[in-house]
């Protein structure tokens, strides 16, 4: 639906999709949303390092996703879905619950 920009954006292709439901997994699971743990969860046969990477500053450029320094290891970040994300996820799996 393109009244979820966020959901456009993140299902223009698998390896986006993959980001989006690790990203959104991690936020409701409470755990750690290091940008490596993502990472590693996605084969390198799907994606490069760099390919991901992209994709998810592309994100944080359009304000889908949030990147913030961990605060007990500056060397590494931290990726979390930003609001917008989390209540357009939420309004389009609706959809899935009346079907």
């Amino acid at each position: 639906n393109s009244d979820f920009k966020s959901v456009k954006f993140f299902r223009k292709d698998i390896v986006s999709v993959w980001i989006w439901f690790s990203v959104l997994e991690q936020y409701y699971d409470n755990n750690n949303n290091n940008i490596e743990n993502i990472i590693r969860e996605i084969p390198s046969e799907h994606a490069s390092r760099p390919t991901l990477f992209k994709i998810m500053d592309d994100a944080v450029k359009k304000k889908y996703l949030v990147k913030e320094v961990d605060k007990n290891d500056k060397r590494k970040f931290n990726i979390f879905p930003s609001q917008q994300t989390i209540d357009e996820f939420e309004e389009w799996s609706k959809i899935f619950k009346v079907l």
